[in-house]
């Protein structure tokens, strides 16, 4: 159901190695939920068990469990009855595949590797993450643990972290393989059964939770959610929540990537950052509060609940300086709320995803999402099984396989109007082109695609006056050389040519890539006949992602402006500025997001945001299918003069700090 999820919310962490001593010593009930409550707090995830194995509430099952210096024995319970009192929701943590305290006292269920030894570091290092699997007795443990959370305490969710798919060779899996019919020597096989034994796992799981307290929100946390989450284990979830602290790990650009394609599996959702400076467990360390806005405010622009992350102290009481930062920032979020609420998020194009994922975030992923946001399109990552018929323009990247029943799917789109973009190995029927040859390196091994040493496989593009306009009619470099292909069924917009040599040792010249022969050697982008389709040979976005020639980004824009006319946004503010745009039907009114805030890279382990660089009079065009009745900032309540008529306005902004909203009034 949309909206159960609330806008405001905080993890509170609470790991508590059993050496630490005074645990909830200075917890004060009134305290803690007043203290939530004055920093615009709505929602509270508090623990019932952490990553040590130790457990905060006067349990009557597991008693060894609970921390020995546990002072305040009804730790968890007190504070769902403070925070109820405010209204502030209580979803409860337990932890599933990192639990100290079991996988000492019961390493036959540790996850195994196919040699035998432990998953993750041994108990000689310094840490708990040695994994635990559920295909062994411990799912019984769990089964009487959640069973207990719910019947003792009146939470309002159940978040289970650490849950992911693995390769496991532990003898419950080993037995288990050999009556499913897997090979327990084939790794493929291996994981296959994983992924069986964890969907099994969260139906089992959910089931359990729903029958106890029906219609409570159930989230697994793997620290991403993908594709592989969508089936067959979507239904064992209420919501998704998006862990992405960009200082801990995940960086700025897996937010917005991931966000954009969980948004589309119709379940509400949340996004994670946190307050730390790096990541979780970041004792009395701060955010910079602009980073934080920005990451904050950018979850509203992408039509997400906001979640920041805490660490509660050993003893229990919440720090005041934490909650003024997060006070400050979710204070502007409660004054914004209502231009969110109830919204659906809008999009023109929608971009394929790889849905045999190696990396959170594929290098096509983080260049379709940079360059995108820089041209202010609004997207969505899609997989191919998703209705095409939602998006103006379909882009399919590179590494994406294009099965018989895809390229169906794309020949109907382009037939019911749609225009695609498609790049590098990602050719279906309709982009008009065939493979000619393939180049070959002196060890015999294919060039295409490759980012050879010294750009060793380089050749050149040059721009013409359809594509690449603006640049110079000269050679352009590409870094990764294209599939070597001809147009069948339509025309040339761009020729490749080719390099003197690909470098050797047998072929070298100067440091890097050999100049130009000035020798065509295939088509680089083709327009098909019916011109709704358009193919760049080059890997662009791999290349663009590595390397970040603006030439590209000025080559893709002229492409999709040839097939897609009139995009819902533009503007003359940097490429720097963000902008999202939802829309909130029962009001009939879109909310047009814009931000400007830029990370930077200050010190070597991740960006910072520490400066707010405003901005003034820019000039912003709007092409929407609805009738513009008025444009407004909000909360500020301060009209915009616009000119045009129907769904086209144009106007200028007058000053942007940080981040603005735009309520903009339609007619039917």
């Amino acid at each position: 159901m949309k909206d159960r999820l609330r806008f405001r919310q905080v993890h509170l962490d609470f790991h508590t190695g059993e050496q630490v001593t005074g645990i909830g010593a200075k917890f004060n009930p009134e305290e803690f939920a007043k203290t939530l409550k004055d920093a615009h707090v709505n929602s509270v995830t508090c623990f019932a068990r952490c990553h040590h194995g130790m457990i905060y509430y006067d349990s009557k099952i597991n008693k060894e469990r609970i921390h020995p210096h546990l002072v305040e024995k009804d730790l968890l319970k007190k504070q769902i009855e403070a925070c109820h009192k405010y209204d502030i929701k209580v979803p409860v943590y337990t932890t599933v595949q990192w639990d100290l305290y079991t996988a000492k006292k019961h390493p036959e269920w540790l996850v195994r590797t196919p040699e035998g030894s432990v998953d993750g570091n041994y108990f000689n290092k310094d840490g708990f993450y040695q994994r635990i699997c559920v295909n062994t007795p411990y799912m019984d443990f769990l089964k009487k643990h959640v069973t207990e959370l719910l019947t003792e305490l009146d939470c309002d969710g159940v978040f289970l972290d650490i849950v992911g798919d693995l390769d496991c060779s532990c003898v419950y899996c080993m037995e288990s393989m050999e009556k499913g019919g897997f090979n327990p020597l084939d790794e493929n096989d291996r994981r296959a059964h994983y992924r069986q034994v964890m969907t099994n796992f969260k139906k089992e799981m959910s089931r359990l939770i729903w029958s106890l307290k029906p219609g409570i929100l159930i989230f697994y946390n793997g620290g991403h959610v993908s594709y592989k989450d969508k089936l067959p284990s979507k239904d064992t979830y209420s919501h998704y929540e998006i862990e992405s602290l960009p200082s801990g790990g995940w960086g700025y650009m897996h937010f917005p990537v991931t966000c954009r394609y969980a948004r589309n599996l119709g379940k509400d959702y949340l996004a994670h950052t946190g307050k730390f400076h790096t990541s979780w467990g970041d004792f009395h360390s701060f955010k910079n509060i602009e980073a934080l806005e920005y990451e904050v405010f950018r979850m509203l622009a992408l039509n997400s609940k906001c979640l920041i992350g805490d660490q509660l102290e050993p003893d229990g009481a919440l720090s005041k300086p934490v909650y003024d930062l997060i006070g400050k920032v979710y204070s502007r979020v409660e004054e914004k709320e209502p231009w969110c609420k109830n919204a659906d998020h809008v999009a023109e194009i929608g971009v394929f995803v790889p849905t045999d994922e190696k990396t959170r975030v594929s290098a096509s992923q983080a260049a379709v999402e940079s360059l995108l946001d820089q041209l202010a399109y609004q997207f969505d990552f899609i997989d191919p099984y998703m209705d095409f018929s939602r998006y103006r323009m379909l882009i399919i990247p590179e590494r994406i396989t294009i099965d018989e029943q895809t390229d169906k799917k794309l020949c109907g789109y382009l037939k019911n109007g749609g225009k695609v973009l498609s790049v590098f190995d990602a050719i279906f029927s309709g982009s008009g082109v065939k493979v000619i040859k393939e180049t070959l390196d002196d060890y015999g091994q294919p060039v295409k695609g490759r980012f050879v040493a010294r750009n060793g496989a380089a050749d050149y593009v040059i721009p013409t006056d359809l594509i690449g306009k603006e640049l110079y009619k000269t050679e352009y470099v590409m870094y990764a050389k294209g599939m070597e292909t001809v147009a069948t069924d339509g025309k040339a917009l761009v020729k490749a040519y080719e390099p003197i040599f690909n470098r050797s040792f047998r072929h070298f010249s100067s440091h890097a890539q050999a100049p130009s022969s000035h020798i065509e050697a295939y088509d680089a982008v083709v327009i098909n006949r019916s011109k709704n389709a358009i193919y760049f040979s080059h890997p662009i976005f791999e290349i663009y992602n590595k390397k970040g020639p603006k030439w590209i980004k000025s080559m893709l824009h002229d492409a999709i402006k040839l097939l897609l006319k009139d995009n819902l946004i533009s503007h003359d503010g940097p490429s720097t500025l963000f902008t999202g745009m939802n829309v909130q039907k029962d009001k009939k009114r879109y909310i047009l997001h814009l931000l400007h805030y830029i990370p930077e890279r200050r010190c070597t382990d991740f960006d910072l945001i520490e400066d707010v660089i405003p901005l003034y009079r820019i000039k912003i065009n709007l092409n929407l299918p609805k009738t513009i009745k008025s444009i407004t900032v909000v909360p500020e309540n301060k009209p915009v003069k616009f000119t045009g008529k129907g769904g086209k306005a144009r106007f200028t902004l007058d000053e942007l700090e940080g981040h603005c909203m735009l309520c903009i009034e339609y007619e039917d």
